[in-house]
Formats: structure tokens, sequence, C-alpha cells
């Protein structure tokens, strides 16, 4: 079971902070990193024969906060649309998430496609290298590439991105 605490002391870090550049929330992140470790043990027999049995864990965690965040959106426009039906007032769904600041940065992320918001998600916030991600989103490496290219492109053209370069590179 050493073998198994390394894996997690290792790949905790780095999967909390992906999972929460997808879903947003770092408490639901956490969850979601303990259950992906949790079927991990599970099938400990199993995963500890794979050649990187960390890919494995991280792609059950990218998964489950891909599921979660989906959910949570279809959650969220729901709500929305009862809250208007319940509502007058637009300012009831001022967007706490307008501030340009980080979280506003990984506001833009989760908007982007999936697949693209995973490779983001686990080179900017995992602090994977493209061999890494490519392992972990079962993919070739110039697709990972291409994902991370896509992403940067969309997100350059983003509201919310080029207002907090400006906000960055003036800070007065």
């Amino acid at each position: 079971m050493d073998d198994f605490a390394d894996l997690v002391n290792s790949e905790s870090t780095g999967l909390i902070a992906a999972a929460t550049a997808i879903v947003g929330d770092r408490q639901r992140a956490e969850e979601i990193v303990q259950v992906a470790f949790e079927r991990c043990f599970r099938r400990w027999g199993q995963v500890s024969q794979l050649d990187k049995p960390g890919a494995w864990a991280r792609r059950v965690a990218i998964n489950e906060a891909i599921s979660v965040a989906r959910r949570s959106s279809s959650e969220h426009r729901a709500v929305q649309r009862f809250g208007a039906m319940a509502a007058s007032s637009a300012e009831a769904f001022a967007d706490p998430l307008a501030a340009l600041d980080d979280e506003g940065v990984w506001a833009a992320v989760r908007s982007l496609p999936r697949d693209q918001a995973a490779a983001i998600a686990l080179r900017y916030g995992a602090d994977l290298g493209v061999e890494d991600i490519a392992d972990t989103l079962r993919l070739t490496v110039p697709a990972v590439k291409s994902l991370l290219h896509r992403g940067r492109t969309a997100l350059r053209s983003s509201p919310a991105i080029q207002a907090y370069a400006e906000t960055k590179a003036d800070p007065s």
C-alpha cells in the first residue's frame, strides 16, 4: 500500500487544481479527487499493474469533474429559468464571477469545449506536461498540442481574459 500512498501524495495537488479549474469550486474538486482515489484504491490490484497508475487516477478525476461541471451547468440553467419566472429584476442574476480576477479566468476556461477545458486545466491547473496530459486524456501528443492551441486561441478572444490581461498589465 506504500505505492498507493505515494500515488496519492504525488497526484493530489495537481488533481485538485485541475478539478477546481473545471468545476470552479475547490471543496467540490477535493471531493472529486477523493472519489477518484477511492475508486483507484478499490481497484488497486489492477491499477497498480498499469504502466502509469497516475494517468488512470487523473482520467477518473477529470471524467468526474467534467460530469459534475456538466450537471452543475444544467442545474444552474434550470435555476436561472425558474428564477426568471419568479423574479422581475435582472439584477437578481448578477454573475459573481464577473470580477476580473483569477476566478474570471477559470470561468472562461470552463466555457471552452470540455476537451479543451480539460487540457487547459491539466496544463495550467495541474502543471502537467503535454505527454502526461496525453496519457490522462488518452490522446496523442499532437492532439493535446492542438487542444491546447485551440483553447488558448479561444481564450485570447474571451472578453474576461482580455479584461484580466489589461488589469494585470496596468495595476493602477
